[in-house]
């Protein structure tokens, strides 16, 4: 009687786990919908002015006037690389991963353009506009900040693409990536802004605390923790401390002094 009892037990424990598993991979699908869609939504209210009327948020200023066309270029790329993460997770999370491969290298390439408009948009506007600066730490600061998202932002969307075979991994680095081309978006928002004005880390201060509130809702939604955002989110952690330090050093003034007035 013990032997007939056994059996069926054994086959219950075994077919039970293929279900956890598949509720953890639906669980994981959701959160990276989740959080695509809270990126466009910071994406749209804080550049809400510049889509409107062409006005930077803070202090509603006009955009520099001598980079306007490349500022807009920046901003066009910019959206696109979130509609289009935004796009990529619908299509996980509805079943559509041949056309979500397919759409990967135009993905690629768009984040190399974003590299390119962001860190020359950087260096131009504090260069023709260093004043503006001045509450986020400063000029030279801000450019530490900005070329060091830009290698960082590069280096998760490589690594995304790298191990595009590897879901578990692929995919946190493309949202780590995402996360933190966010600290525009953020630094813009209402209430949500004033984080960026805080010393030393400013403009990465949002990006932090989303990332950690990222980490914590994809536990809560699969109950577990990934490994591979756990060490990507310790390099951004890393990166804002490095920026912050290399920013604020004799040798960085130095070295941007052509750029910087």
């Amino acid at each position: 009687m013990s032997q007939t009892i056994a059996v069926p037990t054994r086959v219950s424990a075994s077919a039970s786990a293929p279900r956890a598993g598949v509720r953890r991979t639906d669980a994981d699908r959701r959160f990276y919908l989740i959080a695509a869609s809270a990126m466009l939504l910071f994406t749209v209210v804080g550049f809400r002015r510049f889509f409107q009327h062409g006005r930077t948020t803070p202090g509603d200023a006009p955009v520099t006037a001598q980079i306007v066309a490349l500022v807009v270029a920046h901003g066009i790329a910019m959206f696109s690389w979130v509609v289009v993460f935004f796009v990529q997770s619908a299509l996980v999370q509805t079943g559509r991963r041949k056309l979500h491969m397919v759409l990967g290298p135009v993905a690629v390439g768009l984040a190399a353009v974003v590299v390119i408009l962001g860190s020359m948009v950087a260096a131009l506007s504090v260069h023709f506009h260093a004043v503006g600066y001045k509450n986020l730490g400063g000029a030279k600061p801000f450019l530490a900040t900005m070329w060091m998202q830009m290698m960082v932002f590069g280096a998760f969307v490589a690594l995304g693409w790298f191990y595009r075979r590897k879901p578990a991994v692929h995919r946190p680095m493309m949202l780590l990536g995402t996360l933190v081309m966010q600290s525009g978006s953020i630094s813009r928002c209402p209430y949500i802004g004033r984080l960026t004005h805080t010393a030393p880390l400013y403009v990465w201060n949002a990006v932090l605390i989303f990332g950690a509130v990222l980490f914590l809702l994809q536990w809560a939604l699969s109950r577990t923790a990934n490994r591979a955002y756990l060490i990507g989110f310790a390099g951004v952690v890393l990166a804002a401390l490095l920026s912050a330090a290399i920013g604020t050093s004799a040798a960085w003034a130095h070295l941007t002094a052509s750029i910087v007035p």
